[in-house]
C-alpha cells in the first residue's frame, strides 16, 4: 500500500537546473543558466527515477505504462532551517526592513484595460511611504517568518538569506573524430552550490553552511534512500528519509476558521491555464457585479467559494523536461512562480477546509480545465502549485 514519505535531497557535486532559455552554438546562447531551486517536475523525475531503480523497474518494458508517483515539492532548507521563497506582497529594503503590499481601491474616474478589468481587481500599494529601492539577496525567509506573514502580524525585520551562490565554469568543445578542442567553441555553464564556505567557518574549522530539499513522495518503497542523479548533466545526491514536514501550524487554523479575507501563497511555481491566473477562476456575478469566482481544486464550490481581490506575481518562470515515453525535451510551460500571492475574499463556505484539506496541496490546474483527460492531472501529481494559506484585513491595507 501506497504511503506519504519524507524525504531529504542532500546534493553532493554542485547542481544544475535549466531556466529555460537557448543553449547552443549560436550566438548569444553560448551559457546554460540555472534556477537557484529545482523545478517540481525535475525533482519529481528524480525521486520517481529513484524509487524505479531501487525496485529494479526495466524502464523499456514500462515506458508506456508506468505509474507515476505523486510528489510534493520542492522545500528547502538551509542548515536544518526550513526557508521558503519569499512572498511577492512584501517588499524588503535595506536593513532587512519590510513593508507590505496590500489591495487598494481606485478613485473614481480611475481604472484600467487589463483583461478582466470590469471584474475590479485591486492594484497593490505600500503600506508605508518609502523613497528607496529594494534591497537585493532577500531570496528568501525563514519558516517562522513566514508564519506570522501569513497570520497578517507585523514582520518589521528579516534576516538576508541568498539563493544558492553560482558557480561559474568555462567548457571547451571538443571534436568527436580528433578528440582535441573545437577553435573558438568555449561555452559557461552556471551551477549552484549548495555547499557555503566562507573564511571564518573555514579558519575556525567548522563545517560549511547545507542547503537541502525536502519532499514527500507517495509510495510502497520504504526507506526510499539511494544515490542519484539531479537536475542537468545528472549531479549526484544522496536521498534519506526524513521526518519532518510543514504542516498547517494551529494559529493559522485558528485564524482560518472565520476568517472573511485569506491569501493563497506559492510555496512551488503553479502553472495554470490561463498564465498568472487559476482557471478554477471563472467569471461570475457577485453583488450583482462581474467578479472571479472559484475554489482551489481541492474543494467543491458548494464547500467555499472565493473571490479574487488582487495579485502580487512576480515575472513568469519557463519550465521544461525530457519525456521519458516520446525520448525527447517535452514542450515549454509558464509558471506564475514560487512566492506569488494572490488575496481573496470568502464569499460562502467555511475557509477553515483551507486549513483542513488544502494545506500543502496543488492549486494547478488539472484535467477538469486544461482539457487533458488522459495526462491532464500530471502537473498537480509532481507538485506544482502547493499552497499555503493565511489571512489579510483590508483595514490593514494600502489605504492612505
Amino acid at each position: 500500500m501506497k504511503h506519504w514519505r519524507t524525504v531529504r535531497i542532500c546534493p553532493i557535486d554542485s547542481v544544475l537546473f535549466r531556466d529555460g532559455r537557448p543553449f547552443g552554438v549560436e550566438l548569444g546562447a553560448q551559457a546554460a543558466f540555472s534556477l537557484p531551486v529545482p523545478p517540481p517536475g525535475a525533482l519529481a523525475g528524480f525521486l520517481r527515477t529513484l524509487i524505479g531503480n531501487l525496485k529494479g523497474t526495466d524502464w523499456d518494458a514500462v515506458r508506456n505504462g508506468y505509474s507515476e508517483e505523486r510528489v510534493k515539492g520542492p522545500l528547502m532548507q538551509l542548515d536544518e532551517q526550513f526557508v521558503l521563497p519569499a512572498p511577492a506582497d512584501a517588499l524588503v529594503f535595506q536593513g532587512g526592513k519590510v513593508c507590505a503590499m496590500r489591495p487598494h481601491t481606485l478613485s473614481d474616474g480611475y481604472g484600467c484595460n487589463l483583461p478582466n478589468h470590469d471584474c475590479k481587481l485591486k492594484p497593490l500599494m505600500l503600506t508605508e511611504d518609502v523613497r528607496e529601492k529594494p534591497a537585493q539577496g532577500y531570496d528568501f525567509w525563514d519558516w517562522d517568518a513566514l508564519q506570522r506573514w501569513l497570520l497578517d502580524e507585523p514582520v518589521r525585520q528579516v534576516p538576508k538569506i541568498p539563493a544558492p551562490p553560482l558557480e561559474r565554469r568555462v567548457h571547451v568543445g571538443i571534436n568527436d573524430a580528433s578528440l582535441a578542442s573545437e577553435e573558438s567553441l568555449l561555452y559557461t555553464v552556471e551551477y549552484r552550490s549548495y555547499e557555503i564556505w566562507d573564511k571564518a567557518r573555514r579558519t575556525s574549522g567548522k563545517p560549511p553552511q547545507q542547503w537541502r530539499i525536502v519532499a514527500q513522495v507517495e509510495t510502497d518503497l520504504n526507506p526510499v534512500e539511494g544515490i542519484g542523479g539531479l537536475g542537468g548533466e545528472r549531479r549526484l545526491a544522496y536521498v534519506e528519509p526524513y521526518n519532518h514536514w510543514l504542516d498547517c501550524p494551529q494559529p493559522i487554523k485558528t485564524a482560518l476558521n472565520q476568517a472573511q479575507y485569506v491569501r493563497m501563497y506559492l510555496a512551488t511555481p503553479a502553472i495554470f491555464t490561463c498564465g498568472w491566473k487559476p482557471g478554477w477562476l471563472v467569471r461570475g456575478k457577485h453583488n450583482g457585479e462581474p467578479a472571479l469566482l472559484g475554489a482551489p481544486p481541492c474543494l467543491a464550490e458548494k464547500e467555499l467559494q472565493l473571490k479574487l481581490v488582487a495579485a502580487a506575481v512576480p515575472r513568469r518562470q519557463a519550465v521544461s523536461g525530457w519525456s521519458l515515453k516520446g525520448k525527447g525535451p517535452k514542450p515549454v510551460q509558464w509558471c506564475a512562480p514560487a512566492g506569488s500571492v494572490y488575496f481573496f475574499e470568502v464569499v460562502a463556505g467555511s475557509p477553515a477546509l483551507l486549513a483542513e484539506r488544502c494545506w500543502m496541496e496543488p492549486v494547478s490546474d488539472g484535467k477538469e480545465r486544461n482539457g487533458r483527460l488522459e495526462n491532464g492531472d500530471r502537473n498537480r501529481e509532481a507538485g506544482y502549485g502547493l499552497a499555503l494559506w493565511g489571512v489579510w484585513n483590508p483595514a490593514n491595507g494600502g489605504e492612505r
